[in-house]
């Protein structure tokens, strides 16, 4: 828990950084088309490691037949639930449009001709999807564990970049602060509805599989994190902590594939519930990239609340007495 919150701290610390370099007048007033192309590439090369790794995990890649489709299913119905639950809070409670905006924040943003427009298209997805999967492949059949051993390191550095980088596009839009103002109570919504829309899909899914729904509704609690959750349940059942760690792994490569497609058909705050705890680390230049900088306060937010909710609603869920 301790490096948890170690690693919030980190990570707030390199959005606000970047925000502030960002923020600064010689920074702002200069052209930089080079940024964003440095934040696809290097975004396409934390999603490889990722993969890499991944693939060079025998544990995970023996668990694939045995325990797979509880995993696949769990993971695939925790991920409509949130979907569909922010879905809901964003249309008819929020009321906000498509983008994320209620109705006053969308005329003042046309009023002003600053209408954002997703820039996601097809092309970003057929690269996360390749990156993913040569990745992956990359690290089964063809690189050494010299190398691959050194996939996390990797990972976490180029993290470090991408959240800076990401603070820096935030502070040179110039609007940081009115986006968290008028953000306000809803990013604390965002999680909740997570949390009941993941439950209620899987306790559902649970009926129809051999794990039962307690036990479905454990293993998706982790929210994507896949270090924890296994632990926690591993003392309950080492069927279930496996089925965890696998659907938490799927929860989070699902979510790197499927973010830019939801942000498009959907909606961004959708997107951004489909990434759970991971929506604050991996997968938050995913989500920017996606739809826009003012999302980058709900992912951060989400995933937060969503992380810190892990280590107290697994256990709570395990000590249900039926």
């Amino acid at each position: 828990m301790s490096g948890t919150l170690t690693n919030l701290v980190i990570y707030l610390a390199l959005v606000v950084l970047g925000a502030f370099i960002g923020s600064r007048p010689g920074v702002r007033s200069r052209p930089m088309p080079w940024l964003g192309r440095f934040q696809t590439a290097a975004l396409l090369l934390l999603i490889f490691t990722l993969g890499a790794e991944l693939g060079a995990n025998e544990e995970i890649v023996s668990s694939l037949g045995s325990i797979g489709l509880n995993a696949f299913v769990i993971t695939i119905t925790s991920m409509i639930g949130s979907m569909l639950a922010v879905h809901a809070l964003r249309k008819y409670i929020l009321k906000m449009d498509a983008f994320g905006r209620t109705a006053q924040e969308a005329q003042a943003e046309e009023a002003q001709a600053s209408h954002e427009k997703a820039h996601v298209d097809h092309s970003l997805t057929v690269l996360i999807v390749a990156a993913v999967v040569l990745g992956m492949l990359g690290g089964y059949f063809v690189l050494p564990d010299s190398v691959t051993a050194h996939c996390g390191t990797v990972i976490n550095f180029g993290l470090y970049l991408l959240l800076l980088l990401v603070g820096v596009d935030m502070g040179r839009q110039g609007t940081m602060l009115q986006d968290v103002k008028a953000a306000g109570f809803r990013v604390l919504l965002v999680p909740l509805a997570v949390m009941a829309g993941t439950f209620a899909m899987t306790a559902l899914a649970g009926i129809f599989l051999p794990l039962g729904p307690k036990d479905c509704v454990a293993a998706s609690a982790g929210f994507g994190w896949y270090s924890l959750a296994p632990t926690l349940l591993a003392p309950y059942s080492l069927t279930v902590s496996a089925t965890a760690f696998l659907s938490n792994i799927m929860h989070e490569l699902f979510s790197i594939v499927a973010v830019p497609v939801v942000a498009k058909k959907l909606g961004y705050i959708e997107a951004v519930a489909l990434p759970g705890a991971t929506a604050m680390d991996t997968v938050l230049p995913v989500v920017v990239s996606a739809t826009c900088d003012r999302m980058a306060i709900y992912s951060f937010a989400s995933g937060v609340i969503l992380s810190l909710s892990v280590p107290v609603l697994i256990p709570a869920i395990i000590a249900l007495p039926f």
